[in-house]
């Protein structure tokens, strides 16, 4: 079962003069309705060809790969607030504004780059912001219309309120590691987890001594050719499988680079509801800068080692 109309429709209505409550999720259903809204700003952050081909009416554009950042040798970093701030405004879009934010809607990949704008928005303390679950592919897949308009919006002053909680640090991390209080969960697929596959952008494979495997693609329902994600009560089960303590104290999510492991905050934090889940943007390119600090890989025959420095 995916979550659809149901729970976007009975948690996001307009009524006149008002602001939209946030929901997490919104359908085409929903968004077909509220199109000519002009407290609902709809961000596309497909490719710019995507865009260009085809995209849903009124929509503004920003690629996703501009809302991520390189520093000092780790990408997918949090940008600077100033130029967050500066390129959200270029958009049209000011504090008052509803963001609609549409991925493809391919797959749990594609998920993860909507997952990870709407954190973006959340630690600039901007609330009012959903994604529309099946994303683009699923809008057409409705038969909902369908432009090549092209859209030059108004620059609008957007302010930066920074929220803090939602973004973990190498120093939090370090910090926290092993503490009783906090857990960390690893988004990625369990080859990445285990250390036997690599990303290229780490000094070496592996994942943070005691962390658990909450892997992004068991999170959506690709079943019909479109991405949904799942109910509440299908991802608290998920989490719950995996070892996951739904009442912990704080719950760090991380991957590679900062993208898969969006789908896992947005999963945990606001879909089942779990207190107090931050993100690691640096995730483990950033950790495995330091050789000293600990990695944990699971080796055949020899069962899980903890506290491997340097691989």
């Amino acid at each position: 079962m995916v979550l659809r109309s149901v729970l976007a429709s009975a948690a996001l209505s307009l009524a006149s003069g008002l602001a939209i409550a946030s929901t997490p999720l919104v359908s085409a259903d929903w968004l077909k309705t509220e199109l000519n809204n002009s407290a609902v700003t709809v961000l596309d952050i497909r490719s710019a060809d995507a865009f260009a081909d085809a995209h849903v009416p009124g929509s503004v554009f920003q690629t996703y790969g501009d809302w991520r950042s390189e520093r000092e040798g780790v990408t997918g970093n949090l940008p600077e607030l100033t130029v967050l701030a500066q390129m959200i405004g270029n958009l049209g879009i000011d504090n008052d504004d509803h963001v609609v934010i549409v991925p493809p809607g391919e797959n749990s990949s594609d998920f993860g780059g909507a997952a990870r704008v709407y954190w973006t928005f959340k630690v600039l303390g901007h609330d009012s912001v959903s994604i529309l679950n099946g994303g683009y592919k699923g809008w057409v897949q409705q038969g909902y219309e369908v432009t090549s308009a092209p859209v030059s919006p108004a620059p609008a002053e957007f302010e930066v309120n920074f929220q803090s909680q939602y973004l973990a640090t190498t120093e939090d991390v370090v910090a926290n590691l092993n503490s009783a209080d906090v857990q960390f969960v690893d988004a990625r697929p369990s080859d990445f987890y285990t250390g036997q596959t690599k990303s290229g952008s780490a000094r070496v494979g592996g994942t943070l001594p005691g962390s658990i495997n909450l892997q992004e693609a068991t999170l959506l329902d690709t079943s019909d050719g479109v991405a949904y994600f799942l109910t509440q009560d299908r991802v608290r089960q998920l989490a719950e499988d995996a070892t996951l303590k739904l009442d912990a104290g704080r719950t760090v999510t991380f991957c590679n680079t900062g993208h898969w492991a969006a789908t896992d905050w947005f999963a945990l934090s606001e879909i089942a509801g779990l207190p107090n889940v931050a993100m690691y943007d640096g995730s483990m390119t950033a950790w495995t800068q330091d050789p000293d600090r600990p990695v944990q890989t699971e080796k055949r025959g020899l069962g899980r080692l903890l506290g491997i420095f340097g691989g």
